[in-house]
């Protein structure tokens, strides 16, 4: 692999060690079928059953859009870290702790910082807490969702090593992480 210190910012990697989709489950989809149901009921029965259907059709596929739109892709690569729409070059990823349920609750919640970067979803109880090791970044670390926190911590780990291994001395302004 060539110097990532000379790639140009914004450029993903060849080689992904770890995917995954944060996409709502199956009680999500249920619910906003529930309701679309419901709108295509309620419009059905003032103005007849074909507005009914349209309306639950258009209202259904609106909503399913919405769910897989929203659906944040966590994904690291030989060279970033992306989790959302979100990337972070792996030689500025610090120490990475893996959360558990209440953990993950207060780092939301009471011990959250509001200048760090989250890429969360409600329905999933864990997350991995990233550090970012560069001064210049305006967000302490990052939290994100993950339904398995200790694989994804399994992958960044090595990713992030080989990437400082390979970018020499850490760059000027960056926070000494581990």
């Amino acid at each position: 692999m060539s110097d990532p210190s000379a790639v140009e910012e914004g450029v993903d990697g060849t080689v992904v060690a770890y995917r995954e989709r944060l996409h709502a489950p199956w009680y999500v989809w249920a619910l906003a079928t529930f309701l679309t149901a419901s709108l295509g009921v309620a419009y059905g029965f003032y103005l007849g059953d074909v507005a009914g259907l349209s309306t639950f059709a258009v209202t259904e596929a609106l909503a399913a859009w919405w769910l897989l739109s929203t659906a944040a892709t966590v994904v690291v690569d030989d060279r970033v870290l992306r989790a959302g729409r979100a990337r972070l070059p792996l030689r500025y990823v610090g120490r990475i702790a893996p959360l558990d349920q209440d953990q993950t609750r207060d780092a939301r919640g009471r011990l959250a910082d509001p200048a760090a970067y989250l890429c969360t979803r409600g329905w999933i109880s864990r997350s991995v807490l990233v550090e970012v090791d560069d001064d210049r970044d305006p967000h302490p670390y990052w939290l994100i969702s993950s339904r398995d926190g200790h694989a994804l911590a399994r992958a960044l780990a090595p990713a992030r090593d080989a990437a400082r291994a390979a970018a020499g001395p850490p760059p000027a302004g960056a926070r000494d992480g581990g």
